[in-house]
């Protein structure tokens, strides 16, 4: 025989702030498979039907309300009969909501099982996922190492050719060569930052940090690209608040992230525009930051893409990137790094009035380590044609 609801309490129970849920007790997990993170947030009539809405849409009744016959959709849609009561707190401002349901007989229990069944193959799947996940990872690493080798002895090779028999081939010939350096570069440059990017999945990709001045270094990544932006007839400016700011950088990492964010620059901007890159240091309690703005006057970026511009593969306007080239791949690169660097990227962007993206690092610097304004006599050619490979001969 089942007891009224009020005989029987099983300390199942919601906590409300501002009408949204902000904790559930482990009973209210056990009773409808929810683990917290899935409701909170949410408001309690997103997880009740029947006698609740009226209740909701009068306020002042939920102090009142006690033994509400309702009905709770566990998270396989199957509704558990329950009575929920309101107790509110004036100091705290949160709302209590308590559960109470019917004695459990024997089909209950049994119903409850399989639930925790349920449970516990959805937690397997999860885990299996993960391990699906891992698995394609090492997979991509694997082809890419494969692709990279013979990619790196064509290059090298053609490099041999121009260096050795520079004087003996004719213009059309050059002409060829310079069609397979640049396909080549466009494939290593992809197959890099799939590597780094699953290096960086997998918290496997080291940053070797030392102290560098991190105007100079941006001042001469700038430099090195102006000859691409003067191809397109673009103003490429460089500034800095600062004279210089010495802090621990991966020097390889930063220049990666710097060298793509001009060539998205480069690329969406029209011929005649400008891209202004600067350099500023900001504060924030007791720590310093350094801010690196990149800022162009292309097409901008629709507000309901921004967010998707920094997954892997995902792009704003896949017609545009294939005109002008790219896989998607950059940008998500630039936010794993400097997340790796400790730092976070923003971006501002109105359509038809260019996009601004700004790279926020930690200033500090690393023990032990000589400091050195940039490594001196660095050639960025190599890196540059990479990064530029995708729309310039």
């Amino acid at each position: 025989m089942k007891q009224h609801p009020e005989e029987r309490e099983h300390g199942t129970s919601i906590t409300l702030r501002n009408g949204l849920v902000k904790s559930v007790s482990q009973s209210f997990t056990s009773l409808t498979g929810y683990e917290p993170e899935m409701v909170t947030g949410k408001t309690i009539e997103e997880l009740l039907v029947n006698d609740l809405k009226a209740t909701l849409d009068e306020p002042e009744l939920i102090k009142k309300a006690e033994n509400l016959h309702c009905f709770i959709y566990n998270r396989w849609m199957i509704p558990e009969e329950v009575y929920i009561s309101f107790t509110g707190s004036a100091t705290s401002g949160e709302t209590i909501v308590s559960f109470h349901t019917l004695d459990s007989s024997d089909d209950d229990k049994s119903i409850k099982e399989k639930y925790e069944r349920l449970l516990e193959r959805e937690r397997s799947e999860k885990e299996d996922l993960k391990k699906a996940l891992k698995a394609k990872d090492n997979y991509f690493l694997f082809i890419a190492h494969e692709l990279k080798t013979p990619l790196a002895i064509i290059h090298s090779a053609v490099q041999a050719i121009e260096y050795l028999c520079k004087d003996e081939l004719s213009d059309k010939f050059k002409g060829f060569l310079q069609k397979i350096k640049q396909n080549t570069h466009k494939q290593l440059r992809l197959i890099n930052n799939v590597l780094d990017i699953s290096r960086l999945n997998a918290g496997g990709l080291k940053i070797d940090r030392r102290n560098l001045d991190i105007v100079g270094l941006s001042r001469e990544i700038t430099e090195s690209v102006k000859l691409y932006a003067q191809q397109k007839n673009i103003n490429l400016k460089f500034d800095s608040t600062v004279d210089s700011m010495i802090m621990g950088l991966d020097e390889d990492m930063f220049e990666r992230m710097l060298l793509n964010l001009l060539s998205n620059a480069i690329k969406f901007t029209p011929a005649g525009g400008g891209i202004n890159v600067s350099i500023s240091k900001t504060s924030s309690g007791s720590r310093d930051y350094v801010c690196i703005m990149v800022k162009d006057q292309g097409i901008g970026i629709p507000e309901d893409k921004q967010e998707l511009i920094f997954e892997c593969f995902g792009q704003a306007d896949c017609t545009l990137s294939r005109q002008v080239g790219g896989t998607g791949i950059g940008l998500s690169l630039v936010k794993k790094i400097a997340s790796a660097f400790g730092g976070e990227v923003f971006l501002e962007s109105k359509i038809g009035e260019g996009s601004t993206f700004i790279i926020q690092l930690p200033v500090y610097l690393v023990q032990e380590c000589r400091a050195c304004e940039t490594s001196p006599g660095k050639d960025l050619t190599q890196a540059v044609a990479m990064e530029f490979s995708d729309y310039l001969s």
